[in-house]
């Protein structure tokens, strides 16, 4: 297995924006809890950073697909720059705004430009590895990779801002990830070399071309509804834990089921199996039986499992979305396809969260559990009736399988040149995803 990442690895200038990319989308995980912990220090309201969070949802929500299109259309520097930009704008004037008790809708607009300006760095890597490895057998193990990693970014983030919040001081949490986003944008924004470029003049691809066909439009659906999932299983979790005595010991549940997710992610791409668009089917299929597991913890010993194990159906389905995407979409909307997966899975977060905390609210924990399950349920409908439009739309040919040997890729192109193997592939190129 490890020999499929370390040829991935091997690509040109892997080594360097993989590391950056690390590190820049780290406050993806930590700009959610780090807002929370900050406004309920503040104001004593959990309510009021929940809600600062919801409109940051939001705006990232209606940005991240013109986002998208700006990368593809302009490149990936000036686009980054400008969201770096308008996010620290936005981080700042949320610190000041809080400080200096100003009126509250101040606070929402801050949160809207943190949130809506949160730099696209995970596409951006996905769309570096497409065109270095697009047409590749390598490209499923470094998409497998990039899924692992963020795994190990919803591990330690929370654990590092919640540390900084409460033992440093409750700004700490903030001012770091400001510090690691910039870092990491600014790192992979050095990197030229493997920036795919604008689009040459000519190109223009129509807005809204990725929702256009029936494949990509059903592909979205799933990863909304495993959004729902995800906004479902964090709220449930936490209140699980605290039902049983054990708050602090929710944290560590959160991580066990990245921790799976990011094993079973791993394995995953290591596999050859087919076509991508089978494997997907089959990896949603997993995801309705796993996501019911934690319905049988009893309490928080018997949930240890059943966690890990639930959350061994997550990357694999995450993993073959992401290479499905990179089928299904033209090359030149490729960030683009991108992008609407991360707007799908933000969405489902968006409203699985609420939706299991009325029931927690109303009834227990258990009931959020159930969402949790409900929502797996509904992800595995949601793939069988898209799965005739899934199969027609992927060639036949195209199947990953990391584990051939592979002759070494070719130099990647510049601005309006087609990845390796791109053009063996007609209309049909690139991929991404990003767990907030």
């Amino acid at each position: 297995m490890a020999s499929v990442y370390r040829q991935a690895l091997a690509t040109p200038g892997a080594t360097r924006f993989v590391p950056a990319a690390f590190v820049g989308r780290l406050p993806i995980s930590m700009l959610s809890i780090g807002i929370v912990l900050y406004v309920q220090q503040a104001t004593g309201s959990y309510g009021t950073g929940g809600s600062i969070i919801a409109v940051g949802t939001l705006a990232e929500a209606v940005l991240a697909a013109r986002l998208g299109r700006a990368l593809d259309r302009y490149g990936q520097a000036r686009v980054l720059l400008l969201c770096l930009a308008g996010h620290l704008v936005g981080l700042v004037g949320l610190l000041a705004a809080v400080e200096t008790g100003a009126p509250r809708p101040l606070w929402y607009v801050a949160g809207a430009l943190a949130g809506g300006f949160l730099p696209p760095v995970g596409a951006c890597v996905r769309s570096r590895w497409s065109l270095r490895l697009g047409g590749s057998p390598l490209l499923g193990a470094a998409f497998a990779l990039e899924a692992a990693l963020d795994e190990v970014i919803f591990i330690c983030g929370p654990v590092l801002v919640t540390v900084l919040a409460t033992s440093v001081t409750p700004t700490a949490g903030l001012i770091a990830s400001g510090v690691l986003l910039t870092a990491g944008t600014l790192a992979l924004v050095a990197q030229r070399g493997s920036d795919p470029g604008p689009l040459p003049a000519a190109v223009d691809p129509p807005r809204l071309r990725v929702l256009r066909d029936p494949a990509p439009r059903a592909l979205l659906l799933v990863v909304c509804v495993v959004g729902i999932t995800f906004g479902a299983i964090d709220l449930s979790t936490v209140a699980f834990a605290r039902e049983h005595g054990l708050g602090g010991f929710s944290g560590v549940m959160l991580g066990l089921f990245a921790f799976g997710s990011g094993l079973s992610g791993l394995l995953f791409g290591a596999r050859g199996g087919g076509p991508v668009a089978r494997r997907f089917l089959a990896a949603t299929g997993l995801m309705a039986v796993g996501l019911s597991l934690p319905l049988a913890g009893v309490n928080v010993v018997a949930m240890v499992p059943l966690v890990v194990l639930a959350g061994a159906t997550v990357a694999p389905v995450l993993i073959s979305a992401n290479a499905l995407m990179e089928r299904l979409v033209p090359a030149e909307a490729r960030t683009e396809g991108f992008a609407w997966l991360q707007v799908a899975l933000v969405t489902g977060i968006s409203a699985g969260s609420p939706l299991a905390g009325a029931l927690v609210d109303a009834h227990s924990a258990r009931a959020g559990f159930v969402v949790v399950a409900a929502g797996g349920v509904l992800v595995g409908l949601a793939a069988l009736s898209g799965r005739r439009a899934l199969l027609a739309a992927e060639p036949a040919a195209l199947v990953e399988d990391p584990t051939k040997p592979v002759p070494p890729a070719a130099p990647a192109g510049r601005a309006g040149e087609a990845p390796a193997g791109a053009a063996g592939q007609g209309a049909l190129t690139s991929t991404a995803s990003e767990q907030p």
